[in-house]
């Protein structure tokens, strides 16, 4: 069996910038936090519909994103502090999210309870 040689240099030359790569990643936390509100916004749904367990899972996603977009905003670099803060911004807003649809969950599940 040959061994097949690996090419000394990439196929592709990296063009894409430090900055670059780093808005990238930003733009792609964003649709993280985006896809959490979505997982919300069905919970919310489920909740109404009845189905208190599958609301519970959609809420732990919800809140596994947020964890994951809090330890990338500590680990961003001092350059990017505008959108550092921005982050920030839309995480405490995700946060709040979550704490509401949690909220909801629980005076459905009192009022399942009292019925």
């Amino acid at each position: 069996m040959q061994k097949t040689r690996l090419p000394k240099s990439p196929a592709l030359p990296l063009t894409a910038s430090f900055r670059e790569t780093e808005l990238a990643c930003l733009a792609l936390v964003g649709t993280e936090i985006e896809v959490a509100l979505s997982f919300l916004r069905l919970a919310d749904a489920e909740t109404g519909g009845g189905n208190d367990e599958r609301a519970k899972e959609l809420i732990a996603k919800a809140i596994a994103i947020h964890n994951v977009v809090l330890q990338y905003i500590q680990n961003m670099r001092g350059e990017f502090e505008t959108e550092k803060r921005d982050l920030w911004i839309d995480a405490r807003r995700l946060l709040e999210n979550i704490r509401a649809v949690e909220r909801r969950r629980s005076q459905s599940d009192s009022q399942v309870l009292a019925s």
